[in-house]
């Protein structure tokens, strides 16, 4: 009898545990997470459960989706020490993620012990047909992710990459407008609708341009703490773009004229004071412009020099006689004191490219200088300089091969800045020698778009091609990579950023690999190496700005208005 002791004490212990077990989870309310899953605003396809109020996912399915962000781990299952063990900053080898829907009945508190690193967290957790199972709360400021939850939306929000080069700030609305791998080989641009501009004095404001209406949120450039939300109504059915001025704020609206109705007003530019008090206006009609749709597959932008202002844009033009509406840019030259238009905007400019999918403009001195995205008159990236005296004011920085009007032409263009003695243009480009035949669809020959970053330079007093030099930052050429369109900014000291994103071909499709940015010289030679930015991610749209001694933009989140930083 005495031997029998110690076998019935230990079953009926075995007993008590299970009966305790049972009892607990007969106690618990469980039913499957309802609520959306969201990873860096991408759904998250993972089975969780809510547990009495609170909403628990399998560790290694957490793991899968987080593979390959900032905040990857790997997991390993210690059966001898009844312990889950993660490693942060490794990638995950695991299974794929499960989809298994279990019975409430299967579900236990977790006995087993978590480590991180070598170090035991204590969490609570549970057991689920044999898989362990945590908040997502408890775990994301031990994995390097944080949570949001939108109760409007009953949607849970993960993002990896905050930190102090991040901020999620409260947002009054707008549309997500990430930056693509699509996006960065389009054949034609897009106007912009995302803005930031500084305020001076402690604050900053983001215009969204959004539906029908024109967002203005003020932020504090400290704490990025919302202040002050207004919205203005958008005068025309098509947003063309916006200009912080030195003393004034311009914005530019259109509208369709496909009936060719001369009297039809079809561009308006709006003068605003610079806390958004409605001034004045100018109206362009579709006589003095021969436009049918303004802005048409192209960009806006616009620089100012004392009263005078430049938009720099793109439209379709009336039909012609080859039973065509052709596509151009479209430059006017505003005088912002008397708000009337300087010169003709007829069939053929002083500066005419067509067709021109992107714009850009800046001024030198007394002169602006307009760079656009031709792909037929002429089929290259141009540079225009106004007042320029003897020889042309055009000449070809990058001539394009291929037939005269092909859609495709294997470049984007992404900033123009000036130096002291150069203008410096921001592109990608592919490797035009691969390419068999263009046409406005598709390039022959090309395998996968593959596309470096590069500067074009050239000096300011450079009249022709033989002057320019093309400096590659990347070498993703047959390396499976694409570089995105990229961004210019200027800095102070005669030092540039070029900010841009990679991506990687898996299987055809590209995927981001996520920020990378260079210092470079006024010469377009870059300092040091190529950075990262892990986590991050650029917008389709917002020009990066200097600010407080960092390089700023935004892109809106589910969870709110991500902004993101580079101390310069």
């Amino acid at each position: 009898m005495k031997k029998r002791i110690p076998l019935l004490a230990a079953l009926c212990a075995a007993l008590m545990l299970s009966t305790l077990c049972w009892a607990q989870a007969a106690s618990l309310s469980i039913t499957r997470t309802t609520s959306s899953l969201f990873l860096n605003d991408h759904s998250a396809y993972i089975t969780g459960f809510n547990i009495n109020g609170n909403n628990y996912f399998r560790i290694r399915d957490l793991a899968k989706s987080l593979n390959g962000t900032s905040a990857s781990f790997e997991v390993t299952w210690n059966a001898s020490a009844n312990q889950v063990e993660l490693l942060t900053g490794q990638p995950y080898t695991g299974e794929a993620e499960s989809s298994y829907v279990y019975g409430a009945s299967q579900v236990v508190p977790s006995t087993a012990q978590l480590m991180i690193d070598g170090q035991t967290v204590d969490v609570a957790a549970y057991n689920i047909a044999g898989n362990n199972y945590y908040k997502l709360r408890d775990l994301s400021g031990l994995l390097g992710y944080e949570v949001f939850w939108l109760e409007a939306e009953n949607a849970i929000c993960l993002y990896t990459g905050l930190g102090e080069n991040a901020r999620l700030a409260e947002t009054s609305g707008g549309q997500a407008r990430q930056m693509t791998a699509n996006q960065s080989t389009a054949r034609w641009a897009e106007t912009s609708k995302s803005y930031l501009f500084d305020n001076g004095g402690g604050t900053f404001t983001v215009l969204d341009a959004s539906g029908d209406s024109i967002l203005l949120d003020t932020y504090d450039s400290a704490t990025f703490a919302l202040t002050a939300s207004r919205t203005l109504p958008a005068e025309l059915d098509l947003f063309g773009g916006f200009f912080a001025g030195e003393q004034y704020n311009y914005l530019v609206f259109g509208q369709a004229n496909e009936e060719e109705n001369d009297r039809k007003e079809v561009i308006r530019v709006v003068k605003y004071s610079k806390d958004f008090q409605r001034l004045d206006s100018v109206s362009i009609t579709g006589g003095d412009c021969v436009t049918t749709v303004p802005f048409d597959a192209g960009s806006l932008r616009m620089a100012e020099h004392g009263s005078e202002l430049v938009i720099h844009t793109a439209r379709e033009r009336y039909l012609t006689e080859d039973g065509l509406n052709h596509q151009s840019q479209l430059t006017i030259l505003l005088d912002t004191e008397t708000m009337e238009v300087q010169n003709d905007l007829g069939w053929f400019q002083d500066n005419h490219v067509g067709h021109s999918f992107n714009q850009f403009v800046q001024y030198d001195g007394g002169r602006y200088v307009l760079i656009d995205h031709g792909d037929a008159y002429p089929r290259s990236v141009t540079l225009y300089r106004s007042g320029s005296g003897s020889g042309s004011p055009a000449m070809d920085l990058l001539p394009i091969p291929g037939r005269i009007g092909a859609n495709c032409t294997g470049v984007t263009l992404g900033g123009f800045e000036l130096s002291e003695e150069n203008y410096l243009v921001a592109i990608n480009t592919i490797d035009h020698s691969k390419v068999t035949e263009f046409d406005s669809f598709g390039m022959h020959g090309l395998e996968q778009d593959e596309r470096d970053i590069s500067l074009l330079v050239c000096g300011k007093d450079a009249r022709s091609t033989e002057d320019v030099r093309q400096i590659s930052l990347t070498g993703y050429i047959d390396q499976d990579k694409l570089g995105s369109t990229p961004y210019l900014v200027k800095l102070s000291g005669g030092r540039f950023l070029v900010l841009w994103e990679e991506y990687a071909y898996e299987n055809s499709i590209a995927a981001s690999q996520g920020l990378r940015y260079a210092f470079v010289d006024g010469e377009g030679r870059m300092e040091g190496s190529v950075q990262t930015l892990a986590g991050a991610r650029l917008s389709a749209d917002c020009q990066p700005i200097v600010m407080d001694g960092a390089v700023v933009w935004y892109i809106n989140q589910k969870a709110g208005r991500m902004f993101y930083q580079i101390p310069v």
